[in-house]
């Protein structure tokens, strides 16, 4: 399962929030993921409740997680706690906005 979760996480990586021009695993966004025979289950964040992008990110985090999810179902299970912040940012994304 460690495989699946790499390929997901590797995935992930190509869902860039638009209005940032970075990848949701570099913003910090993704807190957790499990996999197992039957499902691959991601917790997830936004950067606010309200963000106007978050339909979009959400679907292209599915539809990259369904690339690597072979026959699992895909869950995407919003977390608002704790809430994101700019500190959760990694380094190679803060290198990437200049920060």
């Amino acid at each position: 399962m460690d495989n699946l979760k790499q390929a997901a996480l590797f995935a992930l990586r190509t869902v860039v929030d638009p209005e940032v021009g970075l990848d949701v695993v570099s913003m910090g966004l993704i807190y957790g993921i499990e996999a197992s025979n039957r499902e691959l289950r991601v917790a997830y964040t936004l950067t606010s409740r309200g963000c106007p992008l978050g339909a979009a990110i959400g679907a292209m985090a599915q539809q990259a997680l369904e690339g690597v999810a072979g026959s699992r179902s895909v869950a995407l299970v919003p977390v608002w706690d704790p809430p994101w912040s700019p500190a959760m940012i990694s380094q190679e994304g803060r290198r990437a906005l200049r920060l």
